[in-house]
């Protein structure tokens, strides 16, 4: 008995297929992978991924312009006698969602508001610049922000200024 001899045992057909298949699954998920690392790598260095990334994430913003009509206005003539006028064409710009319809909603008070700033400058304080910048654009934005009771105006683009 002791001369007895292991029987080699036989592996059955079934063992030997599911290891086939497990194998074949194995490189077809490796194969896989590489492919989708390769095409994220390939987006992250091409740019394409930030874009769509920042897309994402980025907040759209409305912008708006509301043009006003042209105001004609006596300006004040300090101790002159002679009188001036200023003719002015303005146009509202704002970067907050439905603003132009309250600006339009509101535009009788805005052109009060407008027309009590200019008329009470000068001919030299209507084009006194600080920085390269017309002062009297400030002033505008807060006179009309005031009226609105909110920062709806953030910009004031002057298409037209004549002083006669």
């Amino acid at each position: 008995m002791a001369s007895e001899k292991a029987k080699p045992t036989k592996k059955s057909k079934t063992t030997k297929g599911t290891k086939g298949k497990k194998k074949k699954l194995w490189v077809v998920s490796i194969f896989f992978a590489i492919v989708i690392i390769g095409v994220v790598s390939y987006g992250f260095t091409s740019g394409k991924a930030q874009v769509i990334i920042s897309d994402l994430f980025k907040e759209e913003i409305v912008e708006t312009t509301v043009p006003l009509e042209e105001f004609l206005i006596n300006l004040d003539s300090g101790t002159s006698i002679k009188k001036t006028f200023l003719k002015i064409e303005l146009s509202l710009h704002s970067s907050k969602e439905g603003a132009g319809e309250k600006l339009t909603a509101n535009m009788a008070q805005i052109r009060d508001s407008v027309i009590t700033v200019l008329r009470n400058k000068t001919e030299d304080t209507v084009f006194k610049e600080e920085d390269n910048k017309l002062l009297i654009k400030q002033e505008l934005i807060e006179a009309v922000n005031v009226k609105m009771d909110e920062d709806l105006v953030d910009a004031i683009f002057i298409t037209n200024i004549v002083t006669q």
